[in-house]
């Protein structure tokens, strides 16, 4: 597992529920719903694209590849 908690991100094995108790991040609410990206979508992050993704169709969280990350 890798977390860098000050962008917010991990790199995780499995999902973990939030209402099992903490997660990666601490205590957090919601479903904690998996959410699964196509070929299609991972080719247009590495083409610089940004995907946006609906969370419990309550948020928006969006993302782009870190093109200047040594990782």
């Amino acid at each position: 597992m890798s977390v860098d908690r000050t962008r917010g991100v991990a790199i995780v094995n499995e999902v973990m529920d939030p209402m099992d108790g903490d997660t990666v991040f601490g205590q957090r609410w919601g479903s904690g719903a998996l959410v699964r990206i196509t070929a299609k979508e991972l080719n247009a992050l590495m083409e610089g694209k940004i995907i946006a993704v609906d969370v419990e169709g309550e948020s928006v969280v969006y993302l782009q590849l870190d093109a200047e990350s040594e990782d």
